[in-house]
């Protein structure tokens, strides 16, 4: 449903959480007759096995390590001083492209 619907509106990419359920989506997509990433591009988000599907899947990797270590760093924070005002951190992720994204079709 998801897959009829995006192609009948225009869409010509999709992010879908997480690897796995990326890579189950372009398997409907490709026993379907659907070009990934001819008629669709498919990125994936968590990059933890993305790369090893076929196609390679393009994903937003998020910096786990440094999530980690910020974590760790906050709770800490908060065991020392439990009043202290909230915190808000932004780590941003970085997109990995391979080749599961194609410009769009004009």
């Amino acid at each position: 449903a998801t897959l009829d619907s995006a192609l009948s509106n225009g869409v010509t990419a999709l992010l879908v959480h997480s690897d796995a359920e990326a890579m189950a989506f372009v398997d409907v997509a490709l026993n379907r007759g659907i070009a990934i990433p001819g008629d669709l591009s498919v990125i994936a988000y968590d990059d933890e096995v993305a790369e090893l599907f076929t196609p390679p899947l393009t994903a937003v990797s998020p910096p786990r390590h440094d999530i980690g270590v910020a974590a760790v760093d906050l709770i800490a924070r908060r065991i020392a001083e439990p009043d202290r005002a909230v915190q808000r951190v932004i780590l941003n992720p970085r997109l990995q492209v391979r080749g599961s994204t194609a410009p769009p079709r004009p």
